[in-house]
């Protein structure tokens, strides 16, 4: 397993994120695991952007799966991490993790998942190798 180099990603839950019940909406990590890997790629001077007009490349979530632990609550403050837990020639398996900040203690797990990230062709939709280039901060 290869730790991402670069700080946490912080999230501030608002009234938007949240349900009927007050809890942050399963739906939501989704979203917020998103913004996370997006800014891992704008600290590399990338976007999706510019994957897609100077490289050629797409970054598809293929297959994911969810964990959820605790419930996430209006106004916390989440701390996104995460792990490259397997990179092969078209495809990386990244796990990010959501854990409430706790003044005083050590971070509580709220939320995980592993995401299937595969690279494909722009023009072709087919799979194309992923660039070395992409995670050379990483190593």
């Amino acid at each position: 397993m290869t730790q991402t180099n670069h700080p946490p990603f912080l999230f501030r839950v608002c009234y938007s994120d949240t349900d009927a019940a007050g809890f942050v909406y399963h739906a939501r990590y989704l979203e917020i695991f998103e913004r996370s890997r997006s800014e891992w790629l704008q600290q590399r001077g990338l976007s999706p952007t510019k994957l897609v007009n100077e490289f050629g490349i797409l970054l598809p979530v293929r297959e994911l799966t969810m964990n959820f632990h605790r419930p996430g609550r209006l106004d916390d403050l989440l701390s996104i991490d995460q792990l490259i837990e397997h990179r092969g020639r078209t495809q990386i398996a990244v796990k990010q993790t959501a854990k409430r900040i706790v003044t005083g203690s050590e971070p509580e797990l709220i939320a995980s998942a592993v995401l299937h990230i595969v690279c494909v062709d722009t023009t072709t939709l087919k799979p194309k190798g992923l660039p070395d280039w992409l995670f050379a901060a990483d190593q």
